[in-house]
């Protein structure tokens, strides 16, 4: 059996932790303050988060099979989307709505319906055809080395993905789908899981093919400095889009496509870094690895509820969103370990598992 990969398991969760604060910059009511907020998580947070769910996903898939792991995940990912859909949105749009309200900035609180599951439901349409990525991943791969090198049949399969992600996202979709009944209710959900699948296939090729792995692992100088480059690159394609606009879809294109560089080039580097001094069973690795889906599932419900409060109490806008993500992932962590980890309905409900954690670490210690 493989060891654990405690700084993979480590970096999932902060970039779920890190999704708290972005929904704490809704302290700026619409302004744009926290705009660079936004922008920093929004460059590498879900790229990475996708590009680790990716490698757990096809390592989970593998040790356990197709149907115990559809039957697992299938659980695991649509029935904490639907108590926060069902059960959790209602509220937290409520409040959002009283926040921007008072807040007087005259601009209104808008959300997709699906709020911050999202990523489970997008992660659920990558989970059912994981059998088939896997298998065809490699079938292409192997048959394009009958006329080229590993490396660069891998790349070649690599770009062709994403190339054909931006095509779908920049122009056939938003050319085509929305002539489609109903699709207005979904059809944001499409365009973001489009946009977000060539990270998930990442994963899985790091998971397929372990020099990759080892690579995007290893070596932080390299990764650190590409990534400085990358950003500086994007702040100077940033500074002269400005002048570039008549260039058109292309540079949509063209940005859209260094936008996954960037993102994956970042998750790299946070990966070699973690694994050289993250990667051990840290008490604060484990605790955020443990309760950091019960935190995500919760968070926006109770940042909601703290703006509002604390907005109430009179807080600078500052503080407000200091606070309300501090206190939010406290409180997170705690519900997940006082009651998560305890009841089996909560675990359900809250991490979609039908056993408590701590009752699976107990079985665990008893079969050892």
């Amino acid at each position: 059996m493989e060891r654990r990969l405690y700084h993979l398991d480590f970096l999932r969760a902060v970039m779920l932790f890190i999704g708290v604060f972005y929904r704490s910059a809704h302290a700026d009511a619409g302004t744009g303050e926290y705009d660079f907020v936004r922008g920093i998580s929004g460059a590498f947070r879900m790229a990475c988060f996708f590009i680790i769910s990716g490698y757990f996903s096809a390592m989970v898939l593998e040790r356990r099979g197709d149907l115990s792991f559809l039957k697992g995940r299938m659980t695991m990912l649509a029935v904490p989307a639907l108590v926060c859909v069902l059960l959790l949105a209602p509220f937290t749009t409520e409040w959002m709505l009283a926040y921007y309200t008072e807040a007087g900035t005259g601009k209104s609180f808008k959300m997709f319906w699906m709020q911050h599951a999202w990523f489970l439901l997008s992660l659920l349409v990558f989970t059912l055809p994981l059998g088939y990525i896997l298998r065809y991943s490699r079938d292409c791969v192997r048959g394009l080395t009958a006329y080229m090198p590993l490396g660069v049949a891998r790349l070649l399969l690599f770009v062709g993905v994403v190339a054909g992600c931006v095509f779908l996202h920049q122009f056939l979709l938003p050319k085509y789908m929305w002539d489609i009944p109903w699709i207005h209710l979904v059809g944001l959900f499409v365009l973001i899981t489009v946009q977000h699948f060539p990270y998930f296939l990442l994963g899985v090729f790091m998971y397929l093919w372990k020099d990759l792995y080892r690579a995007f692992n290893n070596h932080p100088a390299l990764w650190v400095g590409l990534t400085l480059a990358c950003i500086g690159a994007a702040l100077g394609f940033e500074l002269g889009s400005g002048h570039l606009e008549n260039v058109g879809r292309g540079l949509k294109y063209l940005a859209m496509t260094y936008e996954y560089v960037l993102a994956m080039v970042i998750s790299f580097a946070l990966f070699s870094l973690s694994a050289r001094y993250l990667d051990k069973d840290f008490y604060i690795v484990r605790i955020m690895a443990q309760s950091a889906y019960t935190v995500y599932v919760v968070h926006f419900i109770l940042v909601a509820f703290l703006l509002f409060i604390l907005q109430r109490a009179g807080l600078p806008m500052d503080a407000r969103m200091i606070l309300s993500g501090i206190i939010a992932c406290a409180t997170g962590m705690l519900f997940h370990f006082a009651v998560v980890e305890r009841f089996r309905v909560a675990s359900l409900l809250f991490n979609g598992r039908l056993q408590p954690a701590a009752a699976r670490r107990a079985a665990a210690r008893t079969a050892g």
